[in-house]
């Protein structure tokens, strides 16, 4: 079978340069040599972490979150129902609530917060549903945790009531990479090198110049000349499919990126688009197709946008390290005063904590939350609170 590469590079031949995304998407999810089918490409033995993918205490502290918004649930049927109104085993519990991991990679988040429900002797008041793209990952995860629902798409998910956690969903999600000149807008596209062999931009006509500068103005953004700037077509839609199918609850976006004007600043002037190889950053993106993660900051304002019109209360970009510390994770990292020194345990807790410590993910990884039918998401983000 054909090479990717050598895919992509006749499809150029044929059709002439690509725009970004066309590349980044087969690039990242070609069926037959996309990064994301190739197994254990995320974690400390791929070629990044994710909080998921680093310890499990990441799943958890969204265990914690989840079985707060069902004892909110089972508060507001007391309330209004009063005691003796409940149905017998209702009285402090409520119906099944959902937790739904949106890109859930190899299964690591629903695994752990599989175990932890079960060691709290509430697995069977939770579904729990994992959605992931790729067959190959998807494979994975449903041997790692035969007791969630596997699905290629959140399409396939009606409505949720409880929890949806989209970590890194956004940033893989292909982008359109950009070049303003002082005067116009436009693309940067993906040629082939003199001889064929290689990749390399060159710079085309934007079709949408005027439209996309338009949505700059509108926001306050005025770009530098020869900045290069990234947008991502899907994300508001993604976005707001995923806001319309939570009928209660709450949803958590993990992700790298920024409010709008910070993302489009002079400090960015290079954009943001960046490949993952072995732990290791590098702008050049367009080496070895299906063989490095490729990734660009998310715009968290068009995000919060898309939510707020499906009616979500949206609160953030907060610190991860602001919202695992509000839902619970020092448990994670509590010590028994009277249990002997364990250096398995001391490292354990240890990698827990790189989850929360100041320089690196929990800082550098921003939350927003999206709620409905419940204020959990704005507490989450205003912790600690000052009087």
């Amino acid at each position: 079978m054909m090479r990717l590469h050598d895919r992509i590079a006749a499809l150029i031949r044929a059709e002439g340069p690509l725009r970004f995304d066309r590349f980044m998407e087969a690039a990242l999810y070609d069926p037959e040599g996309g990064y994301y089918e190739r197994e254990g490409r995320v974690g400390r033995g791929g070629d990044f972490v994710t909080g998921p993918s680093w310890h499990p205490a990441f799943g958890r502290t969204m265990a914690r979150i989840a079985r707060r918004l069902r004892d909110e649930e089972g508060e507001k049927k007391i309330s209004a129902k009063g005691e003796e109104g409940l149905p017998s085993g209702l009285r402090a519990a409520t119906d099944v609530m959902d937790i739904v991991d949106v890109g859930a990679g190899e299964g690591e988040l629903l695994r752990a917060a599989d175990a932890a429900l079960r060691a709290w002797g509430i697995r069977e008041e939770f579904r729990l549903v994992g959605v992931e793209r790729s067959a190959t990952r998807r494979r994975i995860a449903a041997e790692r945790c035969p007791a969630a629902e596997w699905v290629p798409s959140f399409e396939e998910i009606p409505h949720v009531r409880g929890l949806i956690v989209a970590y890194e969903l956004f940033d893989a999600l292909p982008v359109r990479a950009l070049f303003f000149e002082g005067e116009k807008l436009l693309e940067r596209v993906v040629t082939l090198e003199p001889g064929g062999e290689g990749f390399a931009w060159s710079l085309a006509p934007c079709a949408d110049a005027a439209e996309l500068l338009e949505r700059f103005r509108a926001r306050g953004i005025h770009l530098l000349r020869n900045q290069k700037v990234e947008v991502r077509s899907g994300a508001a839609r993604v976005a707001s499919a995923l806001g319309a199918r939570l009928s209660s609850g709450l949803l958590l976006v993990f992700d790298y990126g920024a409010p709008a004007k910070a993302l489009y600043s002079a400090g960015r002037a290079n954009g943001t688009l960046e490949a993952f190889v072995s732990h290791t950053v590098t702008r050049d993106v367009l080496s070895g197709p299906g063989g490095r993660d490729l990734t660009a900051w998310v715009d968290f304002t068009e995000l919060a946008e898309a939510l707020a019109d499906t009616g979500l209360d949206v609160a953030g970009p907060v610190s991860q390290s602001r919202v695992l510390a509000s839902a619970g994770i020092f448990e994670d990292l509590a010590t028994d005063a009277d249990a002997p020194p364990d250096a398995a345990r001391v490292a354990d807790r240890r990698a827990a904590a790189a989850l929360v410590q100041p320089g690196g993910m929990g800082e550098s990884i921003r939350v927003l939350l999206a709620s409905r039918g419940t204020a959990l998401g704005s507490t989450l983000a205003s912790w600690p609170r000052h009087n």
